[in-house]
């Protein structure tokens, strides 16, 4: 009986290792600041409007060149292009953050891995989603933000994508009163240098 004992305690200490390891391993796949804790203040929340700076400005200094398509209502124009104002072109994301003056009781919030998530508690909040995900080094590898508008005058949604030195997309629908809707969707694919 001692024995049998004693076998049950090793199989159990070594499936808990196993767990241990596991967890481990699965927290140290992702390096996400947001991975091991819950952000409650302004302070512990992603800046988007910082990150934004940050790439404008790295952006202005590489220069890099663009694969530009905007289509509008089925019609579809590209060009490759230089972006002479990166803070123009990407200003509609930088004015989605929502780090100042958090509040906990408006977002749900979700880490988990690599990626971090706020999802909006009420329909008339501007931010309905922001998704934030980090590769292992704790960089940005892309951002998924959801915009909403909704009043007298018009209604409008924008899907907005950023994936770090690859694409950035925006794809809005704007609906006026007493005008048809329109759609419209802007892609920068960022073109690598020829070295």
């Amino acid at each position: 009986m001692y024995w049998y004992q004693n076998n049950n305690l090793l199989k159990n200490s070594s499936s808990a290792l196993s767990f241990f390891v596991g967890s481990a391993l699965l927290f140290w796949s992702c390096g996400s600041p947001s991975a091991t804790k819950s952000p409650q203040k302004s302070s512990d929340i992603f800046s988007v409007d910082s990150f934004f700076t940050a790439e404008v400005s790295r952006l202005q200094q590489l220069n890099p060149a663009v694969l530009k398509s905007v289509k509008k209502d089925g019609e579809k124009e590209e060009r490759e292009l230089k972006i002479g104002s990166w803070k123009n072109e990407l200003s509609a994301f930088q004015s989605a953050d929502i780090s100042k003056n958090f509040d906990p009781s408006l977002y749900e919030v979700k880490a988990i891995d690599c990626v971090t998530e706020f999802t909006a508690k009420k329909k008339d909040l501007q931010i309905q989603k922001l998704r934030i995900e980090f590769d292992r080094n704790e960089k940005v590898k892309h951002i998924h933000i959801d915009k909403k508008i909704a009043n007298t005058l018009y209604d409008s949604q924008e899907k907005l994508d950023y994936y770090s030195d690859s694409l950035y997309r925006i794809v809005k629908l704007q609906d006026v009163q007493g005008l048809d809707a329109n759609q419209y969707e802007i892609v920068g694919k960022f073109i690598s240098s020829k070295k």
